[in-house]
Order: C-alpha cells, then structure tokens, then sequence
C-alpha cells in the first residue's frame, strides 16, 4: 500500500519547530484543498495550478452553473492530483446564502475506502 505526505496545511510545528507532516488520505485531502482554494494564476511558477472558477462565482447560481463548477473541479483534480478515484461530486447551491457547497466523494488508488470532503465556494 503506497503511503502519502505532505506538509500539513496549517503549517502547525511539532515540539522540535518542523512542519507537521500528514500522511495518507489526509496528504489527499491537502492536496485537494491547494487545488479548490488556489486562485489560478497565483502560482508564479505554475500558473495553470488550480480550480478556474473565479469567473463562474459572478454567474447567476442555477443548476448550469453548478454543473460547471463539479465539471472544471473533476478535470482540474483529474490533471492536479492522479492519486485519487472520484467517485461521486455535487455541487449544491445556495442562492440566499450565495454559495456553492461542494461534496466530493473519492478514494485513493491503491484502497476502495471511500472519504468525502466538502467545500464552500462562496459568490461573488
């Protein structure tokens, strides 16, 4: 079984004032996070690097714009992250709240255990 790391993402210390490391999954769901909450371009090395939505979030929320974001966020996890299977992404609006609420249901190529994140992308 293949093992996972990163750096945690809070950047919390451990007692000898290194990084935290997270591993498995948990290294997934970093890496995940980086590609939904990265703002494309922002990367100056990897500008490509990320979730290009930012246009979308100014769109009217109806069920073809949320069908778009669970479109782009499938082919920017599918070219970001080839460590992981998705298995299920929904993408639910929230007009009043003006929101995107996004769970995504996934798991890892080398396990058949199934985890679920969720996100928040908020308009405008």
């Amino acid at each position: 079984m293949a093992i996972y790391s990163d750096i945690d993402i809070n950047l919390e210390t451990q007692q000898d004032g290194d990084v935290l490391k997270d591993t498995g999954d948990d290294a997934i769901v970093n890496s995940l996070s980086n590609i939904v909450n990265t703002i494309q371009g922002s990367r100056r090395m990897l500008p490509e690097f990320a979730l290009d939505i930012a246009g979308l979030l100014f769109e009217p929320m109806d069920d073809t714009t949320a069908y778009e974001v669970g479109s782009r966020l499938l082919g920017a996890i599918e070219a970001w992250d080839d460590r992981i299977i998705i298995k299920n992404i929904n993408v639910h609006s929230d007009v009043e709240k003006s929101y995107y609420k996004i769970t995504l249901d996934f798991s890892t190529k080398t396990s058949q255990t199934v985890r679920t994140v969720e996100y928040i992308l908020k308009q405008g």
